[in-house]
């Protein structure tokens, strides 16, 4: 029985970095619509920031993929009001800010890190508020990925990259591929998992 592809989306070239470098990925230069990158086993395509570029670059990698029995994670940085920058968490909760719509993923049995309400919203947030997650993709991602496979192989993983005492004009590229690469234990333990 063939292994099940594992597809990744990601927003940010700096997010793909260090996966392909963990993971052995090479451009896909046939690749058009987006970044892709490939192994055997993986594809990661690079969306661009926001919800709508989530969802399109989703869409896209499903039709040009083995979707169905795929693994889907979007992995990326997001804001927190209280976590410490470079934590890992999974979205227990998906929630879109514009349009008021939540999602409730399946977490598997003993996720390799703690989960957390993620609300998606057009721009950056600077005011956290109370709490939970806040990223700019993971509600465009989430329900495009879910209608292309079973909604238990559909993670969000977010790393920690700003909070109130490190605040986004802090945020660059360097960072950026430190925190995914420190992180790297945990997307591998959640993809043995799913």
């Amino acid at each position: 029985m063939r292994t099940p592809q594992k597809l990744l989306i990601v927003a940010l070239p700096a997010e793909a970095k260090p996966i392909n470098r963990h993971f052995r990925l090479v451009r896909d230069n046939q690749a058009d619509a987006f970044p892709l990158y490939r192994n055997q086993e993986m594809l990661l395509v690079i969306s661009g920031v926001g919800r709508e570029a989530a969802q399109a670059a989703t869409r896209w990698l499903g039709s040009t993929a083995e979707a169905k029995q795929a693994i889907w994670i979007n992995l990326g940085i997001a804001g927190h009001p209280l976590r410490a920058v470079g934590e890992a968490l999974l979205a227990s909760e998906i929630v879109d800010d514009a349009s008021g719509r939540c999602w409730t993923p399946r977490i598997p049995i003993d996720p390799p890190c703690d989960c957390e309400r993620l609300t998606t919203f057009a721009t950056a947030v600077t005011d956290y508020g109370t709490s939970g997650l806040c990223d700019m993709e993971a509600a465009g991602f989430y329900p495009t990925a879910c209608s292309l496979t079973a909604r238990e192989r559909v993670q969000c993983l977010k790393i920690v990259s700003d909070n109130p005492l490190q605040p986004t004009s802090k945020i660059n590229g360097r960072m950026i591929s430190d925190l995914i690469d420190n992180r790297l234990d945990v997307l591998e333990q959640l993809i043995r998992l799913l």
